[in-house]
């Protein structure tokens, strides 16, 4: 039997190499994550990065006494000028299609979302068009609306039109020992623009309502390992408007020009029926 020569031989050893090697290679390839891979992996310099965009939905609604809900216009006289005055809550809208079957007819102008909070010292947003009045009223008051819990001014400073944010204390100022919120509790607050001091009834009001609840283990969890930047979406995924709209608000200020924060808050706002107030500017800051 005639031998191989070395030359086969020496081309059947390169050849089993190069098929050694070559899969090698693709193994090797296969453990590491490509260069587009990394820069994903990389920590979230960015809002929510490769999401879709912040939508929020509402876990509970209550019925509102004010047909207007969390939305009211009025007219305004400082002086011898008579103006229109809207003041908006910055709260979801609710669409038919998400009130009670026996609801459904009705005007969702009826209906007021209870929107909840986890934190001891919420803070609240309304908008309010041009005015010349230099202060609007604060308050905030038990479920059934027999007691005043709260009651503060806030100062406009002819800085209107924008958004106004409310932030209430930890006590009760008539009894230091005792926090404002008290857990599982709701509570109905209200944004006047006192324009006649003589009859409330006429002055343009928003109103909201809001339930303090305890921050579930997971949340506190989630929160501690997620940057500042991401955590609206947090909130958002917990069903919490007042910590996710306020949260954002805060990056909002922080980073005015960031294209990321400025496509979340409009985002956010778009998915609750508040595409309008999207580019409007913050009057104050939240604490």
């Amino acid at each position: 039997m005639k031998k191989p020569s070395i030359y086969l031989k020496t081309f059947s050893l390169m050849l089993s190499l190069g098929l050694v090697m070559s899969a090698s290679a693709m193994a090797i390839a296969g453990l590491k994550p490509s260069s587009s891979s990394q820069e994903n992996q990389k920590p979230s310099e960015t809002l929510v990065a490769g999401n879709k965009g912040l939508s929020f939905r509402r876990r509970r609604m209550r019925a509102s006494r004010r047909r207007t809900g969390g939305f009211s216009r009025g007219v305004c006289k400082i002086g011898d000028q008579e103006k229109q005055v809207n003041v908006t809550a910055l709260l979801p809208q609710l669409q038919s299609k998400e009130l009670p079957d026996d609801a459904q007819e009705a005007s969702t102008n009826e209906q007021i979302p209870v929107e909840l909070t986890v934190e001891q010292t919420p803070t609240f947003f309304v908008h309010i068009t041009e005015t010349e009045a230099e202060e609007a009223v604060f308050t905030l008051m038990t479920e059934n609306k027999d007691k005043v819990v709260y009651e503060t001014t806030i100062s406009l400073d002819n800085q209107t039109p924008g958004i106004v944010s409310i932030s209430i204390p930890e006590s009760d100022p008539a009894d230091p020992e005792n926090e404002l919120l008290q857990v599982d509790q709701i509570y109905n607050w209200f944004v006047t623009i006192p324009c006649d001091q003589n009859d409330w009834s006429q002055n343009p009001t928003a109103e909201g309502w809001v339930q303090r609840i305890a921050k579930e283990e997971s949340l506190k969890q989630e929160l501690a390992k997620t940057p500042d930047m991401d955590q609206p979406k947090v909130f958002v995924d917990h069903g919490v408007w007042t910590e996710a709209v306020s949260s954002l608000a805060k990056l909002r200020e922080r980073y005015p020009n960031n294209p990321q924060v400025q496509a979340d808050w409009k985002d956010l706002l778009a998915s609750v029926g508040l595409e309008n107030l999207v580019a409007e500017r913050p009057v104050n800051s939240p604490e």
